[in-house]
């Protein structure tokens, strides 16, 4: 496989671009690891940005699913249990789940179970497996969606890239945004610090900033006017953008332990309610994940 990196995909991570136009691939660190993931010709990391007009190559694709002594490994019961626990929707084409907080969506250096591995194990007749077009942060919760198929891996992905996705997140946040409806519009960058990569305010002129916009609107303040429950809608999809952005306007998301207090909530209040994605036939399906128990001001 061979791709150009398309305007709308730049500041696109290598991993998610993978993702999009190599559904059925291993995962973008093991064939890294195997040299057969390169940009511009180069050596890569999942994590690096990727700029318009670069030139992505997988050399030898494999499509085989997992195997163990020669016969397919599906998941265990305790993984199935979760699928069916967290799965909101699913048909043909794709599958919409509501994940929990604290469940990893890829593998990663403190987690013992993710749900992309899950899926790696869910193979079909035709050698297909579903792929997720997108991703939330381990400790954020809400909708997550997965493509059971490449063809539609691939346009549903280019949906999320370009931002045809309509999104509503939840949070509950430290005091009352004023004015109670706004947006912010702030560039963001990486930075690396002695506990890992964070993300920043850029400078304007910053060549590594990377554009990003927030909306924003208050729907509940608690009675003590200590913290509120706000609808974010991002315009954009950067890192922990919501998060940074939520810091910047000085009411930081509770629970956050990397941008805020984490002392402030048994775990970041940060909620992916509400998704409006393209059908692949004209038209968009609305999907909504339930409020969690005890997601509220005050609460």
């Amino acid at each position: 496989m061979e791709r150009t990196v398309h305007t709308s995909e730049k500041g696109m991570r290598l991993d998610r671009f993978l993702r999009i136009h190599a559904p059925r691939a291993p995962a973008a660190a093991v064939l890294l690891k195997q040299g057969r993931l390169t940009v511009d010709g180069r050596k890569a990391r999942a994590s690096d940005v990727l700029a318009a007009g670069q030139v992505v190559r997988l050399a030898e694709p494999s499509t085989r699913p997992a195997t163990e002594a020669g016969r397919a490994v599906g998941p265990s019961p305790a993984e199935r249990d979760l699928l069916a626990r967290i799965t909101l929707f699913e048909d043909d084409d794709l599958i919409v789940f509501d994940k929990p907080s604290g469940l990893a969506v890829h593998k990663g250096t403190r987690t013992a179970e993710d749900l992309d591995a899950i899926l790696a194990k869910r193979i079909d007749a035709e050698g297909e497996r579903p792929r997720l077009v997108h991703r939330l942060d381990k400790d954020t919760s809400g909708l997550l969606v997965a493509a059971k198929h490449a063809r539609f891996a691939e346009s549903l992905g280019r949906a999320f890239a370009s931002r045809a996705v309509e999104k509503t997140y939840l949070a509950v946040v430290e005091g009352v945004p004023a004015p109670r409806t706004g947006r912010i519009e702030a560039p963001l960058k990486k930075v690396e610090t002695a506990k890992g990569g964070r993300m920043v305010a850029a400078a304007p002129d910053d060549p590594a900033g990377r554009a990003a916009a927030t909306a924003w609107e208050v729907w509940e303040v608690a009675t003590d006017g200590r913290s509120s429950l706000v609808a974010f809608f991002p315009e954009s999809g950067r890192q922990h953008q919501l998060r940074v952005h939520a810091s910047l306007l000085g009411h930081p998301i509770l629970g956050d332990r990397l941008y805020g207090d984490g002392r402030t909530a048994p775990r970041l209040m940060l909620h992916a309610h509400r998704l409006v994605v393209p059908d692949g036939r004209g038209g968009s399906r609305t999907f909504v994940a339930p409020i969690p128990a005890g997601f509220a001001p005050g609460g």
